[in-house]
């Protein structure tokens, strides 16, 4: 894939590439200011990633977040390895859309108003589609935006051959993508660091357990022991309590007797007072009855006061004696039977009420009974207490055996890492960077006459490290060349090359972006440096962009970089020359 296309709808400076080399240079025309960083040069990298869908955060994006850009739609279009032309647009304001069509020719102009074969469909989708029309036929297992930057290389990305600036997550984000790239299985390297990273997860859980269950695997017989002991202990005091079961439900028999004969006690006793009066009363009944009334006593009471007791009068007094004492003589018989009844039946009554007493009396003492209760009490704290020491163990166990567990899958997960670092190192006798590593010696030999290597070793922890360093070509000695930032450009630039040159014949990248990468070379390595560039584009159909200040242009051959070359010329004099066409 080559970039031919990158314009805007406005306030943008419309930019076709050429085919092999390309050149970005900015021109200091200001005497007052010499500020060539806010011109572009740099941004275009930007432009071209977000063609190439990388993700913004418009609220966080320092250049996509400033409001000049509302309204504002990007347009790339891009030759595709299969000889067909895609264009891509996408817009600042909704950079989640994305339109794609592809044609058989490119574009005459930079035509914005186009009938889309895709249009607006999601960013994921959009991902999805876009390598799907590039179509690669290398490092399959990755999508094509891991490979994009190396290929898009601005100042940042120039302090490590390898690692990118925008590599920031762990070692599994970018160093199975470079053995890949390095021709090896990188799949290697991702087992290993995700095995290692089950193993840490695993060493936490452990530890998680030593400190907050104080689990120690050595207590395990010895815990075994004391479970076999509580449990016999808790089966003991479980008979007991069986034993007192019964105990307890004839208490609330009991209670429920006494209760019962309470209530009869007191209906009883409320009869026994009822009878107790009927008797007193009776007998004041018999004691008030007069039967004992003579006549002679009646007739000296007249005779006493003088007056005539007449015969008439006298038999009607005899006639109401003898009616009184019928009566009496009738309603004492009928009292004395009452009366027998009612002492009878006091006496029953009383019978019934000491018996009742007496079972009240000796049930009493059953419920009362303090020392089998606190019994009975004492063996259900035993009998709680027990469980929660069986069950505390019981965990305590389980979290021994589950440390046990943790630290046999430890074992085996260490083992899957020393067979992957065993392969790895077999991996590393295959060399299978060797010509990867040939084409970046013979790059920077022409550049700089020196050798340089590309190596790959294991280290203490059993993770390849990648190196890239200058030679002594007399004995191979590292020199201090690598040490200096304006010589790592070079490494990494190399190393760029290389990859493309070395997988030129296969459906991959064409191009590469590499932003101000002659600044503080000498004049004679800018030329053998650009002379070079130029011819392997040539010999590998590369595209290759050079950003670069008028001033790093070589004074002796100022015509080093043709006109027909430069593919956009920025200055300082006015908006007019920056790339947005504004100052920001």
């Amino acid at each position: 894939m080559k970039i031919v296309k990158v314009y805007s709808n406005k306030n943008f400076k419309n930019i076709e590439f050429k085919e092999n080399f390309n050149a970005i240079i900015a021109f200091i025309q200001s005497k007052e200011k010499k500020d060539t960083h806010n011109l572009g040069k740099t941004s275009l990298i930007r432009v071209i990633d977000f063609l190439l869908l990388a993700s913004i955060d418009k609220n966080k994006d320092k250049l996509f977040g400033n409001d000049i850009f509302i309204g504002q739609s990007f347009f790339g279009e891009f030759k595709l390895n299969s000889g067909k032309y895609l264009v891509i647009k996408r817009s600042v304001d909704t950079p989640t859309k994305i339109s794609f069509k592809t044609n058989t020719t490119k574009l005459e102009n930079f035509q914005t108003n186009l009938i889309w074969d895709i249009e607006d469909i999601s960013f994921k989708k959009a991902k999805e589609q876009l390598d799907e029309y590039l179509s690669f036929n290398i490092l399959n297992n990755w999508s094509y935006r891991k490979s994009i930057t190396y290929y898009l290389r601005s100042q940042q990305d120039y302090l490590d051959v390898f690692k990118l600036n925008k590599f920031k997550g762990k070692h599994k984000d970018w160093k199975p993508f470079v053995f890949d790239l390095l021709g090896f299985n990188g799949e290697l390297i991702k087992e290993k660091l995700e095995t290692e990273e089950i193993v840490d997860e695993l060493k936490k859980k452990l530890n998680t357990l030593e400190i907050e269950a104080q689990v120690d695997s050595k207590e395990k017989d010895r815990l075994e022991g004391l479970l076999e002991i509580k449990t016999n202990e808790l089966e003991e005091v479980e008979k007991l309590i069986n034993k007192f079961n019964f105990y307890k439900s004839d208490l609330e028999l009991n209670k429920n007797i006494v209760e019962n004969i309470d209530l009869k006690l007191q209906a009883l006793n409320t009869d026994r007072y009822r009878i107790t009066f009927e008797i007193d009363k009776i007998d004041k009944s018999l004691a008030d009855v007069l039967d004992d009334i003579e006549m002679e006593n009646i007739e000296e009471l007249f005779s006493e006061v003088n007056l005539f007791f007449p015969d008439q009068l006298k038999k009607k007094y005899n006639d109401l004696i003898d009616f009184q004492k019928s009566l009496t003589i009738e309603r004492k018989q009928f009292l004395k039977e009452n009366i027998s009844d009612l002492k009878q039946e006091f006496t029953q009554i009383n019978k019934i009420i000491n018996e009742l007493e007496i079972e009240k009396s000796s049930l009493l003492s059953v419920l009362t009974e303090k020392d089998s209760y606190q019994k009975f009490k004492e063996y259900h704290k035993n009998l709680t207490e027990t469980e929660v020491e069986i069950e505390r163990i019981k965990d305590k166990l389980k979290a021994i055996d589950n440390s046990l567990i943790i630290e046999k899958e430890i074992e085996t997960n260490k083992d899957i890492v020393d067979i992957k670092i065993n392969e790895l190192k077999s991996a590393l006798k295959d060399r299978k960077h060797a010509t990867i590593n040939r084409i970046f010696n013979s790059i920077i030999k022409e550049i700089l006459n020196t050798n340089a290597l590309i190596s790959l070793n294991i280290n203490r922890q059993g993770n390849v490290e990648y190196n890239a360093d200058y030679q002594n070509p007399s004995d191979l000695i590292k020199t201090s060349e690598a040490q200096g930032t304006t010589y790592k450009k070079l490494l990494c630039v190399a190393f760029d090359l290389s990859t493309l040159i070395n997988y030129s014949e296969k459906s991959f990248y064409k191009f590469v972006y590499h932003d101000g990468v002659l600044e503080g070379l000498d004049d004679r390595i800018k030329v053998r440096y650009i002379n070079l560039v130029k011819t392997l584009c040539k010999k590998y159909n590369l595209q290759y962009i050079l950003t670069l200040i008028d001033s790093d242009i070589p004074k002796d051959t100022p015509d080093i970089i043709s006109e027909n070359e430069i593919c956009l010329k920025l200055n300082d004099e006015d908006n007019r020359g920056k790339l947005f066409l504004n100052s920001f």
